[in-house]
């Protein structure tokens, strides 16, 4: 086993750990198994972690026929869904910032978000098996012509099979991103615009409180303070842009956010998924399309990257799900360690990444005297069992 191998399978194991918390997260909080985007970030961890099980695999068993074609059936049941998924979650995205469509309206269409990836990843692997395009080649137990080493006139398996890789594989996962992009452009300019929207306009389902009417008094109130710089600077030939095409590049803190920094973060978030996505599938899709118009030769550094990146997506993912908690207990309780701020759940934690980004609840001293004591039993476990002895 090189070390390509052993790399590959230690970060497929850590993309099974992530893509468990996640589905360990959903399933423990009855709210979030409610929710349409926790519901399928659900399903994107259950694929994710099935296709990372058939990395760690790897080349064990290659040399039996059956194990070889075991292997290579999950691989493409599970390994289009996860591309499909992630489309999914982009689409959510678009249709909550742009379109603003409430929880009730997403649950309409959850359906199609949630099963026509995972119906499409199990016809294509039947349809597969009972066309004999499983074989072992150089990139293992795939979609292959022949099996390898195999010579002679028997050598059938596999006709046309790297045209049905590209048809029920390759090309669905980049329609799937070119959808992802899409949205994610649409959602860059809308939120860049976000300074022609009403002040009125906010995210959906989040109701209006004594903070957004405060948020709402200062927006007016600076806008009155700033009318007459406004109009000096327009004296002087300073022209306004009203679309913000930086906004990606800007930072924004506290709880205390106007509906269109909302708007912003949730973009945010959006963008660092469809990041991950890219990061999984571009070098596994460059080593394909050179195996198939080329020699067949494919250049070991090409190998390396496929093996960093083809097995991480649950890590990342996971990243990138829990960050929205970090990012608000950071934010409210500077002083708690960054552990525990991954772990930490309050009861806003189900809106978070879903609907909002921030909590609106305010905090007070108790609040984050207690924060501070949950805090201490993650970062020093062992402090805290020996103060609950000595309490007993």
């Amino acid at each position: 086993m090189d070390a390509r191998a052993i790399l590959s399978k230690v970060i497929a194991c850590l993309s099974v750990l992530g893509s468990l918390t996640i589905a360990r997260e959903v399933l423990m909080d009855k709210k979030k198994r409610a929710m349409v985007y926790h519901r399928q970030m659900l399903a994107l961890s259950l694929a994710d972690v099935t296709f990372s099980i058939v990395v760690f695999v790897g080349g064990w068993g290659a040399s039996n026929p059956g194990l070889c074609k075991s292997k290579a059936f999950f691989s493409v049941m599970s390994g289009t869904p996860t591309a499909m998924y992630n489309t999914g979650i982009s689409v959510y995205y678009f249709l909550l910032i742009c379109r603003q469509l409430t929880e009730q309206q997403m649950r309409k269409i959850q359906y199609i978000l949630l099963f026509f990836p995972f119906l499409w990843g199990f016809g294509t692997a039947m349809a597969s098996l009972f066309l004999d395009l499983y074989a072992r080649g150089s990139n293992g137990c795939w979609i292959n012509k022949n099996p390898k080493g195999c010579e002679g006139d028997e050598c059938i398996s596999g006709a046309n099979a790297d045209l049905y890789g590209f048809w029920f594989v390759y090309i669905p996962r980049w329609v799937s991103f070119c959808v992802s992009f899409l949205c994610m452009t649409l959602v860059y300019f809308k939120v860049a615009r976000g300074g022609e929207e009403t002040p009125e306009q906010e995210l959906p389902s989040r109701p209006k409180t004594a903070l957004a009417a405060d948020d709402e008094e200062k927006e007016k109130e600076k806008e009155d303070g700033n009318e007459n710089d406004d109009r000096g600077e327009a004296a002087k030939g300073v022209v306004q842009n009203d679309t913000d095409m930086l906004w990606f590049l800007q930072e924004s803190q506290g709880q205390d956010t106007s509906a269109s920094d909302r708007a912003r973060q949730m973009a945010r978030q959006a963008f660092w998924y469809l990041i991950t996505y890219f990061n999984t599938y571009f070098w596994v899709t460059l080593q394909q399309v050179l195996k198939t118009v080329g020699d067949g030769s494919i250049p070991y550094w090409v190998r390396v990257m496929v093996s960093l990146t083809l097995p991480s997506q649950g890590i990342f993912n996971c990243i990138v799900y829990l960050r929205p908690r970090y990012l608000r207990n950071r934010d409210k309780y500077p002083d708690m360690s960054r552990l525990a701020a991954v772990f930490h759940q309050d009861e806003e934690d189900f809106v978070l990444g879903a609907r909002q980004m921030r909590s609106m609840r305010n905090v007070n001293n108790n609040d984050n005297t207690q924060l501070n004591r949950r805090a201490s039993w993650v970062k020093y476990p062992t402090q805290w069992f020996n103060t609950s002895a000595q309490a007993s």
